[in-house]
């Protein structure tokens, strides 16, 4: 696909897609071609790469100690940070969304709204696959 149209479809600027495909051609998750037919192609097949590999590569999920040191009320560092009862639900839950993109692919994610809704209810309910990169190994 091309910049054009990726920004069409998506309704983005320009300027954005091209950022995020240079992110993402970064982490070497795609390549440009050159030419009349030219556009951007994934590297690996869309079954290979998961989505947790797209976010860390546009960004990431916090840690929990960045949720913890970014919200610290007036102070430089939490009240709590010596006994806190909530880290543990932040840390389980960064681990349950990292564990989510590591094991969804793209192809999980293509087709209609209702079908990838069904999948992936279904995985939230199913035990917990290994994280793709933890298979390739």
């Amino acid at each position: 696909m091309t910049v054009k149209e990726i920004a069409r479809g998506e309704g983005l600027s320009h300027a954005y897609v091209e950022k995020l495909l240079r992110l993402l051609s970064r982490a070497g998750l795609i390549h440009s071609v050159r030419g009349i037919k030219g556009g951007y192609l994934l590297n690996r097949n869309p079954k290979e790469i998961s989505l947790g590999e797209v976010v860390r590569a546009l960004g990431k999920v916090p840690s929990t100690r960045e949720i913890c040191d970014r919200f610290t009320g007036n102070r430089p560092a939490c009240i709590h940070i010596e006994n806190c009862c909530i880290r543990s639900a932040w840390a389980t839950l960064t681990q349950k969304i990292g564990s989510f993109l590591d094991t969804t692919v793209l192809t999980d994610l293509i087709g209609t709204e209702a079908k990838t809704d069904q999948l992936l209810s279904q995985r939230m309910t199913a035990p917990t696959r290994l994280p793709l990169n933890r298979i390739r190994s």
